[in-house]
């Protein structure tokens, strides 16, 4: 349980914050960062937010005041070293901020985790989560309400909205309580408008994309006694090809996953170093446990592994096989 008083307390102490997420950052990490950082500037707090990858486009929108930084060495190493309060929003281990990883330990001020993901690193001087919570969005909405600190505004319900419904699948996940719901209604009270937030999300689609699309849908490849095991594959070459990018490959894998016979899929994206798996599966499965097995994670039914030291040829089937063998695990074949 997360003591949000403690944090309460944590966050009025220091002047100078910097605010940080993972790689490739999706709805509820950058409306986290947002939200956060909005808390901060209502505490009259100097927060920055750098970011080690770029801001994908459809989410722009939320980035109102064009504050969002890509880390830049010569530009910002300085800045987070030396700031007196660093917090990671939405991760919890610090290989997720890849080029800004190194300044980990040389960092000065406070280190705070704030995340609803499993296994946390054992690095931070403060850690505020719970795995409980449907997003990290979700935990700073709970935040504002019982510190009571301010007025839920619409600066502060867009970000939390896009967060809470893209985390939890459109409503639909696990972790979709009522709390959740009457949450969003809350957020819907504030001013956020739903229509507007889902399509910006997840109706902004380029024509590289919908290319690019295709050839994943047309690479699946299906495995198991009953087809159960899904797998899509993304080369460097279908980048190049559509000039397109990783951030735009994020919904692919749950269009494989409406397949019927599917419990576990993988989609296998060649990155310009390593690749990466995304994981889902359906029902009871817990697939965070096979992210695990390559030193990935995420949450039951939504996980991923990233490998930056070996090549997709080199590892793609080693990660089947042992998908195979860990769906006949589960399914006590």
């Amino acid at each position: 349980m997360i003591d949000f008083q403690d944090l309460d307390i944590l966050l009025r102490k220091q002047d100078n914050y910097v605010l940080t997420t993972h790689v490739n950052p999706d709805a509820d990490a950058i409306g986290s960062v947002l939200t956060l950082q909005r808390i901060l500037r209502i505490y009259n707090k100097n927060a920055r937010i750098i970011l080690c990858s770029e801001m994908p486009g459809y989410l722009r929108f939320l980035d109102t005041e064009n504050i969002i930084e890509f880390y830049q060495p010569d530009k910002h190493n300085d800045v987070i070293i030396n700031a007196d309060t660093f917090v990671c929003l939405d991760f919890n281990r610090v290989d997720r901020m890849v080029s800004m990883a190194p300044l980990f330990p040389k960092l000065k001020g406070l280190k705070i985790c704030i995340d609803h993901h499993q296994y946390p690193e054992e690095v931070f001087d403060y850690l505020f989560y719970d795995t409980d919570f449907c997003a990290t969005g979700h935990i700073l909405y709970e935040f504002i309400e019982q510190t009571n600190f301010a007025p839920m505004t619409l600066s502060l319900a867009e970000p939390l909205y896009a967060a809470i419904m893209t985390d939890t699948g459109s409503f639909r996940f696990e972790r979709t309580t009522s709390r959740v719901h009457r949450i969003a209604a809350e957020l819907l009270d504030a001013g956020v408008i739903p229509v507007k937030i889902h399509g910006e999300i997840f109706d902004q689609n380029s024509s590289a994309k919908m290319l690019l699309l295709g050839d994943a849908l047309k690479s699946i490849e299906y495995f198991g006694r009953n087809d159960e095991l899904g797998v899509m594959t993304i080369t460097r070459e279908n980048f190049r090809i559509y000039d397109s990018r990783e951030d735009e490959t994020e919904q692919f894998i749950n269009l494989m996953m409406s397949a019927a016979k599917i419990q576990m899929g993988m989609n296998f994206i060649e990155l310009p170093r390593g690749f990466k798996v995304s994981l889902r599966s359906k029902n009871i499965l817990p697939v965070h446990h096979f992210a695990a097995r390559f030193g990935g994670g995420g949450h039951r039914n939504a996980a991923g592994i990233r490998i930056s030291d070996k090549s997709l040829a080199e590892m793609k089937d080693i990660i089947i096989s042992d998908a195979i063998e860990f769906l006949k695990e589960q399914n006590n074949e």
